[in-house]
């Protein structure tokens, strides 16, 4: 690097503490303030695939293989390479832009799911014409929810997609404890008219002999309310494991090592109680101990 006048960005110490601002001063020593790297690996340039190696991550993206198992590939063709899981993925999302050049996120996610077989439903609303719902169904997953109607778990996942979009999913279960994938949501808000509208659709794919016996959800309270209208009949509980990730947030901190390791034994042994009186019985001696 040549030496020379450049700018950096410094932290009025004090100031920037008190008011959280920040200024500019001129630096005028322009050489390096670290160590050089010690592995050609941390500049890209140096990790750049060829030409050949692009194409052949491109086929092998294609073929449904993943980023890793496509890193290794390519270093056993090339021992030399100096490339990492990171510039795969780049090359992928390369190849995913090619792929959208001229078409909508909407457009990207209709195409897919007519390419893979899925029936889809959208929601539009009619002042603004705008999606509401995207709901989707393998026609596998049809059958498998067809002959084994009798568990629903619903999740609703947030802040995992580019979108920001909550994105609901619905799990069956089938006779010998196996689970499988119902259905799938994207939702614009996670209100109860929205998960009303999924769950009308799942519910339209049973008849009316076949509906859930035991529903299980987090403690959402928007979706709670739509199993309520949409399955009356239908017994509802929380998952436990939710239930313990509260519990681990907001206790787990007021309590010893050895304590919370006493609780988390008592607790999963009172979860498995198989009848409420026994259940009840045991609860209220772990109960007054924490009070």
């Amino acid at each position: 690097m040549k030496s020379g006048n450049r700018t950096g960005i410094v932290g009025s110490e004090l100031d920037g503490l008190r008011n959280k601002k920040w200024k500019r001063e001129l630096m005028l020593d322009g050489s390096h303030n670290h160590d050089p790297s010690q592995h050609v690996e941390a500049h890209s340039f140096a990790r750049k695939l060829s030409q050949s190696e692009q194409v052949l991550v491109a086929k092998l993206y294609s073929q449904n293989m993943l980023p890793h198992n496509i890193l290794v590939t390519i270093k056993e063709q090339n021992p030399e390479s100096r490339s990492i899981k990171k510039d795969i993925y780049n090359v992928i999302q390369k190849i995913k832009n090619e792929m959208r050049v001229g078409e909508t996120p909407m457009q990207v996610l209709e195409h897919l799911l007519f390419s893979k077989e899925y029936v889809y439903y959208t929601r539009e609303d009619p002042a603004t014409n705008v999606v509401k719902e995207v709901f989707f169904v393998h026609p596998k997953s049809y059958e498998m929810w067809r002959a084994f109607p009798h568990v629903l778990m619903i999740d609703v996942t947030y802040k995992t997609n580019m979108y920001r979009l909550p994105f609901v999913q619905v799990v069956g279960v089938t006779s010998t404890h196996q689970v499988f994938c119902v259905a799938h949501a994207f939702v614009s808000k996670e209100q109860k008219e929205n998960f009303v509208c999924v769950l009308l659709k799942i519910k339209g794919m049973l008849q009316k002999c076949m509906e859930p016996r035991v529903i299980v959800t987090d403690r959402d309270k928007a979706l709670m309310n739509a199993c309520d209208k949409i399955f009356s009949d239908t017994s509802k509980y929380i998952c436990r494991w939710h239930i313990h990730e509260n519990i681990s947030k907001h206790c787990k901190a007021s309590l010893t090592d050895e304590g919370w390791a006493n609780f988390k034994y008592s607790w999963s042994v009172l979860c498995e109680f198989p009848t409420p009186d026994v259940y009840q019985y045991n609860f209220n001696p772990l109960y007054e101990r924490l009070v």
